[in-house]
């Protein structure tokens, strides 16, 4: 039987390569998108014990929260940069979930964020078809694995299609966010300690909007996290 299973992985691997998605190297473990050396040079933040850490001043003044987390930081050309294209346009949702256990694993042993659901910054139903996935529920999925926490989706919503913020200012950033999200179905999150998830923070445009409507629902708190912040 043991040989069996080793024949199966060797004729997987022979046409779908199980390889690292950061340097390409077949020396990886069969449940991991990442060498344990890529995993080991990515730039962790560690924000997640500090107070008033550079991600939570971003978003002072701007939106209610309870404490906020960048697990890496994302630089041009950079192996961060590479992993979260893969995720976003190449479709690899296995690296979304593996990035989600690992900002998981920062937020659990912080201590500092104590939720009762997990609520990813949502896509529009048009782009979610075309891209077939919401990477930031995909992140979320694996911080609920490492937190044992729900996902709730479809009471934040978004409301219309926005271009790409990419190459946009702050203010152009806010405006093109505020009127893009809405709330639906707020009993569902009535009362609780919200966990908003989403994938990178740059100006925070998106993480104020949606904060500020999940912060509106009554009685909830809301933290941040992201897997990223961005410094170019």
């Amino acid at each position: 039987m043991q040989a069996l299973t080793t024949l199966g992985v060797a004729i997987g691997q022979l046409f779908y390569p199980h390889v690292c998605a950061g340097c390409g190297s077949d020396k990886l473990e069969l449940d991991s998108s990442i060498c344990w050396y890529c995993l080991d040079e990515l730039p962790a933040t560690g924000f997640a014990d500090q107070h008033d850490n550079p991600a939570e001043k971003i978003l002072w003044g701007r939106v209610p929260f309870n404490a906020v987390q960048s697990g890496f930081y994302l630089n041009r050309d950079s192996l961060m940069e590479q992993l979260i294209y893969q995720l976003k346009y190449k479709n690899r949702q296995e690296i979304g979930i593996q990035l989600g256990r690992l900002l998981g694993a920062q937020l659990k042993k912080s201590g500092r964020f104590e939720a009762e659901a997990l609520v990813p910054v949502p896509l529009h139903p048009k782009k979610l078809r075309q891209r077939g996935f919401n990477q930031a529920a995909t992140i979320a999925e694996g911080m609920a694995q490492e937190l044992n926490l729900p996902v709730t989706q479809h009471v934040l919503v978004r409301k219309n299609v926005s271009n790409s913020q990419t190459r946009l200012g702050r203010l152009a950033r806010w405006e093109n966010s505020y009127a893009n999200f809405g709330i639906e179905q707020a009993h569902r999150l009535r009362n609780k300690r919200v966990l908003l998830v989403d994938d990178v923070l740059t100006t925070g445009a998106t993480l104020e909007s949606c904060g500020q409507l999940l912060a509106g629902i009554s009685g909830v708190t809301v933290s941040m996290a992201t897997v990223c912040i961005s410094s170019v």
